[in-house]
């Protein structure tokens, strides 16, 4: 390992009682040969809207209303998650495909402001996140963020709480013609990094996220909360609640992040 790199290693252990425990420590520490899982990483990357932020909700609020005010469509909960998230679908292709003649501009226009309004009053950040960015950021890891969203809305939400500065590159919409699932996103901000795809961390909260992801080679973690299913999340390496199922710890050779989750 080069001089100075400092890496990540998550080591999986199934304890007793369905518990299993995941350990990451930098690679210069041993194992007991009992430890049969190893992971290193130089690197975390991050999904933006229900990864890095509670924005899902506040995003489909806006769609809502602003599909109500535009055409007298009811952008329905179950038409949003069939279409934009199961799919991966933007509202207004959804639209068209229902039959209205929705023009982009016109519908970003009016939903940009809704949205900002409410993330201004209820966005938050995932519990634990901001101590996982500072302690990465204190001990030399790079950051970055993979969205599909567009940059506008990303940097809405990232300005609002103050999470900007953590990230070395932040992949958005107009930076690639490639969407997730496709690896493109994910390969790029490696790219942007300067790290190899195999010594990153993702975090995602969605089944094509999570494929995205593992298709450019990466650790997957999946973050479950209540705006998806455990199902969805099958396919990650990892699954928690949010950051705080992740304690970090540094003695001046060692970055050590645990998590401890039921099964």
């Amino acid at each position: 390992m080069a001089r100075g790199k400092k890496k990540f290693v998550i080591c999986g252990l199934h304890g007793e009682n369905g518990i299993r425990t995941y350990c990451a420590v930098n690679s210069n520490c041993g194992y007991n040969d009992a430890m049969k899982r190893v992971y290193a990483f130089k690197a975390l990357l991050f999904d933006a809207d229900g990864t890095l932020y509670n924005s899902t909700p506040l995003h489909y609020q806006a769609y809502r209303r602003t599909s109500r005010e535009l055409y007298g469509f009811d952008f329905t909960p179950e038409l949003f998650r069939r279409e934009c998230i199961e799919k991966y679908k933007q509202p207004t292709q959804v639209l068209r495909e229902q039959g209205i003649p929705c023009v982009t501009a016109d519908f970003r226009a009016r939903k940009a402001p809704l949205y900002a309004s409410l993330a201004a009053e209820k966005l938050k950040a995932t519990e634990g996140l901001v101590n996982l960015l500072e302690e990465a950021t204190k001990h030399g890891i790079p950051c970055a963020i993979v969205t599909g969203a567009q940059r506008h809305s990303a940097d809405v939400s990232l300005d609002l709480l103050d999470i900007k500065k953590y990230f070395a590159a932040i992949i958005t919409q107009e930076d690639t013609e490639f969407r997730k699932p496709d690896p493109h996103p994910y390969l790029l901000a490696a790219e942007r990094i300067g790290v190899s795809p195999t010594d990153c961390c993702a975090f995602e909260d969605t089944a094509i996220g999570i494929t995205s992801a593992k298709a450019a080679g990466m650790f997957c973690v999946g973050i479950h909360h209540e705006g998806n299913m455990p199902e969805e999340l099958t396919e990650a390496d990892l699954v928690i609640r949010n950051f705080n199922d992740l304690q970090c710890e540094y003695d001046g050779r060692t970055i050590r992040v645990s998590a401890t989750i039921p099964s």
